[in-house]
Order: structure tokens, then sequence, then C-alpha cells
């Protein structure tokens, strides 16, 4: 049973978490239930849990900084799900950077709810194996370089697939700070900004390309789940939408 740890200011927001996991998962229980980042902190020390569903938008710190601390841990995996509203989304493109694995929508839909904890279950199944070797060489021997470029080629050749920070620490176990600190040191950049990087430029090749890709498919194709979060991140590097790139672009 793989615990969960509920992270909001709002009680019935997390009521209702707490019911949908109760009701509709036999695989997770729900180990804590915190109303600020400091509380949730201390929970996650005395709790140890594998994932935190966390609110965006809180009093004094917010969930942003709730993912980077969970982030540093070196002797814990944890998944993480950043929970916002519409109107607090800018957080969750920082929780991505820091390594937040997805994301729900408030008020949390229980079918969404549901079919995440699926993926991340799998995920967590996947990790409990404690695979040694991944990419047919042992990362223990290669530099910090060399991991790098191992884990930047295996991007390039699996952009659709699930690359998130968890993921990759998984195929190539390493964990969390590692693969944060050789891609500064490497690259000059968090990991996620790299990947968003690759992707964001794959999307702008689709969109050169050809016009009959919908923004949908260009953002399924580039690797990202959503096309709402597509079309933000896109925008934050690019400074325009997707639609107002491939009009501004002649073929």
């Amino acid at each position: 049973m793989y615990k969960v740890l509920l992270v909001d200011d709002e009680p019935a927001i997390m009521e209702a978490e707490r019911r949908t996991i109760s009701r509709h998962s036999d695989s997770f229980t729900v180990c804590g239930e915190a109303f600020s980042v400091e509380q949730a902190i201390r929970l996650i020390e005395e709790q140890r849990p594998q994932v935190v569903l966390t609110d965006m938008k809180m009093p004094k710190q917010n969930g942003t900084e709730l993912i980077r601390s969970i982030g540093r841990l070196e002797d814990q995996m944890i998944v993480s799900v950043a929970v916002s509203g519409y109107s607090d989304f800018a957080y969750v493109h920082d929780a991505f950077s820091y390594g937040a694995y997805d994301y729900l929508l408030k008020p949390v839909e229980p079918r969404k709810l549901t079919e995440l904890l699926g993926r991340i279950r799998e995920l967590l199944d996947h990790t409990s194996e404690k695979p040694v070797e991944k990419s047919g060489m042992h990362t223990g021997r290669m530099t910090e370089e060399e991991t790098a470029e191992e884990i930047i080629r295996y991007i390039s050749d699996h952009l659709r697939e699930d690359n998130s920070i968890v993921r990759i620490c998984t195929r190539f176990a390493i964990n969390q700070p590692y693969l944060s600190r050789i891609f500064r040191k490497v690259k000059g950049c968090t990991y996620n900004d790299y990947l968003n990087g690759v992707r964001i430029r794959k999307a702008e090749e689709l969109l050169l390309s050809d016009r009959n890709y919908l923004i949908g498919e260009i953002a399924e194709m580039s690797g990202f789940s959503d096309q709402f979060y597509f079309s933000r991140v896109f925008r934050n590097v690019t400074g325009t939408t997707p639609s107002e790139f491939r009009a501004g672009r002649k073929l």
C-alpha cells in the first residue's frame, strides 16, 4: 500500500481527495493531511509518503516551494502532484520546473485523480524493482557528463514518452538531486527546462512543416500530454502562442 500526503489550506478540497482515494484506489492510503508547507515537510519526515498532492497557492509558502524541497531529498523518491485552480495555473509551470510529476485542476474530478493514481502506481511498482541498469551501462561507472549525455540521447529517441523527472530517475537508477546537479553542470539549466526546450524546438519544427497538424496533435508529438499546458509553456519560451508562431512564419 502506497502512502499519500494531502496538502491544502482548504479542508473541503482535502476531504474530496481523501474520499476519492479511499473509494476508488486499493493501492493508496492517505497517511496525513497538512494545511501548510511547514506542516507538510514535518509530515514527510514522519510518514515518508510515496506521493504528495499539494495545492499551489497557500498562505506564507506555496506548493512550488514544497515541491522544490521534495526534489532535494536524497533518501526518498516522492511523486509530487500539483493541484491548482485556473486562476493560479501560472504556479504549475514552476512546479514542473522543480519536478512535479503531473497536475490536477480544481475542483479535482474523481475520475482524473483515479486515472492519475493508476499511472503513479505503475511507476512506483516499477521503481520498487530497484533497477540497476536501464541503458546498457552502469551509471555508477559513468562520469556526470556521460550520464547527462546518455539521458539526452534517450530523450531525443523517446520524446513522445513519459520523460518526467521521476521516470528518468527510475530508468537510469539515479536520484532527483543528482539529476538536477548534472544538468545544471552540463547544460546550465534544470532538467525540466532542458526537456521543455527540446519539446518546444520540436513543436516549432512541426508547426512550420505542415499546417494541417492541429495544435493538439503537435502537443502530443512534442511530448506534451495536455494541450493547455503545451500552449502555456510554448508562450513562456517563445513569447507567442503556437498559432501566432505559425501565422508569423512563412512555409
